[in-house]
């Protein structure tokens, strides 16, 4: 549906007071609100993503016990015996938009169009979601709990210890998916990023050369895709509003280098959806309201690094 055919179904359901009409003014909303699409086009960079349903299970299980042994001619092998351990229960959270005004404010404008009201939903849901998961697996390690899956950087981002980080990963998680900040906190990285050392590190043995691919990556976008075999994932920040523009939604003081099937998220059940109109005030209250349970395991931990860094 094109913006003015949009405009003029908006239009003509906010003239019809009868209730199939409301009905059909919160479908057109909800049609453009569906948080499933942005749980899965930013979450599923980080974790490994499902759509659960009701009745399926919320524990995720671990099969042991089958072993290869060395073949021996004419003698009885053993058997290995299957065993199945439930390894981490998802605990269910829910998220909620929910929204209210009179029919004199929507008829005059006051508000804005419904249009621009779903825009705001939406924006509002995807920041929910991308700072519960990114501040849920960037706070997983600290200096108290591990040495070696954090490393307060004291400064902004450097080669060493993102090097260092990815290491770690490659080491203990197969490989590095993404290394994941808000841009501010990795943009840094385009200093030192677009460069290939020889080997010495030590004064003047030291041998730098740019590698044009990635000097004029850095020219065109002022950004890097890759350092150091890893691709960088750079969240966008996000402030409260702009009358008051001073809480950062997103941590700007962590960056986090993930590893592959560190954890889960997932959706129970599909997006359940209210709407009323409250009578008893004059002008009437009407009321759109959506929500959804979600869950999220890191049962995995090991595969995850935390960067401690400031100035970002």
């Amino acid at each position: 549906m094109d913006e003015k055919k949009l405009n003029e179904a908006i239009a003509s359901l906010l003239k019809d007071k009868s209730v199939p009409a409301r009905e059909a003014l919160a479908a057109l909303i909800v049609e453009f609100i569906q948080p499933n699409h942005i749980t899965t086009n930013f979450v599923g960079m980080l974790l490994n993503t499902r759509a659960l349903k009701p009745g399926d299970m919320l524990f995720k299980k671990l099969r042991k016990g089958i072993t290869v042994r060395t073949l021996v001619p004419g003698s009885i092998h053993l058997a290995s015996e299957v065993t199945v351990e439930e390894r981490a229960n998802f605990v269910l959270d829910g998220a909620d938009v929910k929204v209210t005004f009179n029919e004199w404010e929507l008829e005059s404008g006051q508000i804005g169009s419904v249009d621009e009201i779903r825009r705001e939903m939406y924006a509002k849901l995807a920041d929910f979601y991308q700072n519960k998961i990114y501040t849920i697996l960037s706070t997983v390690w600290t200096a108290a709990n591990t040495p070696s899956n954090f490393t307060n950087v004291g400064g902004p981002i450097t080669a060493s210890s993102l090097e260092d980080a990815i290491d770690e990963i490659n080491q203990n998680s197969g490989g590095v998916k993404a290394v994941v900040g808000t841009r501010a906190a990795l943009t840094p990285i385009t200093k030192f990023g677009a460069f290939w050392n020889d080997g010495n590190t030590v004064g003047t043995d030291a041998q730098w050369a740019g590698v044009d691919s990635q000097l004029e990556e850095v020219v065109q976008r002022g950004f890097l895709g890759k350092y150091y075999g890893a691709p960088l994932i750079a969240l966008e920040q996000v402030y409260d509003n702009p009358e008051d523009y001073n809480k950062l939604i997103l941590p700007n003081n962590r960056v986090l280098v993930l590893g592959h099937n560190v954890g889960e998220f997932i959706t129970y059940g599909d997006v359940k959806v209210k709407q009323w109109t409250d009578m008893e005030p004059t002008p009437p209250q009407w009321f759109l309201e959506i929500y959804q349970q979600f869950g999220l395991i890191i049962d995995r931990a090991i595969g995850m690094y935390v960067l401690q860094i400031t100035g970002g």
